[in-house]
């Protein structure tokens, strides 16, 4: 038996307590923003664009809330399936990346936030639509160039999540399959004569 054959499928949902955590601060933020600007109007010496920023923070923070508690809602299920074939994001793409795909697999920090960046190949790429297509957009203009699995809010943290996505693309890829090998060159025939 090979060591990919040992490998058992990995799932990995949301965890209810980050999602709290989360939820928790921008109901907060949402109300800060909100306080701020309805209290605001009533005050004298108040610039416009003050009051213009707080209530885009309470529309942007009251989004987001909605957003964290349609999560905690509907978090059930898990979102993020690794197994010896491929990698599966459903908040990304409904398709599994080939472990044969990818090139390569990396973490990219963006000052606070940490996620993994899966290099694959373009063609590969290519099959994906919609929101895929927009977060790869994205996240090429950040720096990010590749699939970003984030591991925010998940019940797995980024080390982990690397270290797992490691062992399986190890054990998923051909034997005989190397980024960094430069194939040799042919040898040039003798002249005759």
């Amino acid at each position: 038996m090979s060591v990919s054959q040992n490998l058992p499928n990995v799932t990995i949902g949301y965890s209810r307590g980050r999602l709290l955590m989360i939820f928790g601060a921008c109901l907060l933020l949402t109300l800060f923003c909100a306080g701020l600007a309805f209290t605001w109007q009533e005050g004298k010496g108040v610039t416009t664009f003050e009051l213009a920023a707080c209530y885009i923070g309470a529309v942007f923070f009251g989004l987001a809330t909605c957003r964290m508690l349609w999560r905690l809602a509907t978090a059930r299920a898990p979102v993020v399936f690794i197994s010896r074939v491929g990698i599966r994001d459903t908040r990304l793409a409904d398709e599994t990346i080939a472990w044969s795909a990818v090139r390569k697999i990396q973490i990219w920090d963006q000052r606070a936030q940490k996620c993994v960046v899966l290099k694959v190949d373009p063609l590969v790429a290519k099959r994906f639509a919609g929101g895929f297509l927009t977060r790869a957009l994205m996240s090429k203009a950040l720096g990010a160039d590749g699939v970003v699995v984030n591991a925010g809010g998940l019940t797995m943290d980024i080390g982990t999540l690397l270290e797992i996505c490691k062992q399986y693309w190890g054990a998923g890829r051909p034997a005989h399959f190397d980024d960094d090998a430069v194939p040799e060159p042919e040898a040039e025939p003798e002249p005759v004569g």
